[in-house]
């Protein structure tokens, strides 16, 4: 048997009353808040898409989203709400939880009717007079190039492009959720083939990859995504990625509307195979920065001649990976007539000046930019590696020139090396803020 003494009580008493004090005052711990609609009123245009926010959700949670009104609004398994219609939609969102449901409420969405563009009374030229260089580069020896510059601009620049992008809200998440890049069951994805166009730039057969949506159909348009490779790449490189399931899967959950994704050989000399012995060299960068007039000249005129393809630069896209994404910077910019959406994950250096004897970069800090016309009717999209050693600060020292030009952008950084793990996830995020 235990005895307590009168001295042991009183001691009791006084850690129980602690501990009470201490229970009543300490606050109430992240696990025990409930979860609730962050999102309370959504205002789209026709064709937008926005996903709903959910402030402390539970790991282990279900959440449902329902519209009242399919037909003029739907919504996602994952809370993302697309505008089909003008008109007011409910979306009431519910929390399933060991095994109780609860509502969290509804959100309100006001869709309004997508506003026609202004059409210009000239026809558009192919690039607009603009402060961002012509295309000055020398080909390698082996490169067939134009004798006459592929690229001129024109005296007077279009006052407004032929189409615009509507107002987007950007979020500021960029986390990837759990097998967004693997075959699910249930989904049903697009389909991979091999195309072969003939080059006026090099004087070769070039070849690309081509995915195509699973409900491809030669009566539909679909918009393009043209998805540029690393230094050492192919046509082939961006598989390791797994373009097809994370664009299917982003598809399937109406996260992202069906398109066609066009993986070509951005080394656009006659000897294009991948990881060749020069690959460091100014040549061979050159080569990179000549893909410009085959994807202008030869590439886009293939897929537009053999593909239902939408045209006009709201349906038209460009990103890449280390060197793809310092072409797609380069292309995008250089072209703001054709692309309204340029994606860069961990883009490699040369835009900007940079320690390399010969190659003295595509822009200077005060021409990295776009022109006025076109700043808030284009996407873009950079993301960095924390972790990758090999293009360093470069993608940060463009988002700080674009910031300094008033360039609006969207800029976001992966704790990831230079790899497939950051170039998926830039992919992710960039396909569902697109179209």
């Amino acid at each position: 048997m235990i005895k307590h003494t009168k001295s042991s009580r009183v001691l009791s008493g006084l850690v129980l009353g602690s501990l009470v004090i201490g229970l009543i005052s300490a606050p109430v711990s992240d696990a025990a808040k409930k979860a609730a609609l962050k999102t309370k009123k959504i205002t789209l245009t026709v064709g937008q898409k926005k996903q709903i926010q959910i402030k402390n959700k539970k790991k282990k949670a279900v959440y449902s989203f329902k519209s009242n009104k399919k037909a003029l609004a739907s919504v996602s398994k994952k809370g993302v709400v697309l505008a089909k219609k003008a008109g007011n939609v409910k979306i009431t969102v519910k929390e399933k939880y060991k095994k109780k449901n609860r509502s969290l409420g509804t959100v309100q969405i006001q869709i309004k009717q997508k506003t026609k563009p202004i059409q210009s009374s000239k026809p558009t030229p192919a690039v607009p007079a603009t402060s961002t260089p012509a295309v000055t580069n020398t080909p390698p020896a082996n490169v067939t190039a134009s004798p006459e510059p592929t690229i001129t601009p024109t005296p007077e620049p279009t006052p407004t492009p032929i189409a615009t992008l509507p107002p987007r809200e950007e979020d500021d998440n960029y986390d990837t959720p759990k097998g967004f890049d693997q075959k699910k069951s249930g989904v049903t994805y697009g389909s991979l083939r091999q195309i072969s166009y003939n080059s006026t730039t090099t004087g070769t057969k070039r070849i690309a990859n081509v995915i195509l949506p699973a409900n491809y159909s030669e009566e539909n348009e679909y918009p393009v995504l043209y998805l540029l490779h690393g230094i050492g790449g192919d046509h082939t490189e961006w598989l390791g990625s797994n373009p097809v399931q994370v664009i299917g899967n982003l598809i399937a959950e109406e996260m992202a509307p069906e398109m066609i994704v066009v993986m070509p050989n951005v080394r656009a000399r006659a000897d294009d195979k991948k990881d060749p012995d020069d690959q460091f060299t100014v040549e061979h960068f050159k080569a990179f920065d000549n893909f410009i007039n085959d994807l202008r000249d030869d590439l886009m005129p293939y897929m537009k001649a053999n593909y239902p393809i939408a045209e006009g630069r709201a349906n038209t896209a460009i990103a890449g990976l280390s060197m793809g994404g310092r072409e797609s910077i380069y292309i995008g910019l250089t072209m703001p007539d054709t692309f309204g959406y340029i994606g860069a994950f961990e883009p490699a250096v040369g835009v900007l000046p940079y320690n390399h004897e010969g190659d003295d970069g595509l822009f200077t800090e005060d021409t990295l930019k776009l022109p006025d016309e076109y700043n808030d009717r284009t996407y873009i999209l950079i993301c960095k590696g924390t972790k990758d050693t090999t293009v360093g600060d470069a993608p940060l020292n463009y988002h700080n020139a674009l910031t300094k030009n008033g360039t609006p952008h969207a800029y976001y950084t992966v704790d990831f090396g230079h790899d497939h793990s950051a170039w998926k996830n830039g992919l992710y995020n960039f396909v569902r803020r697109i179209f």
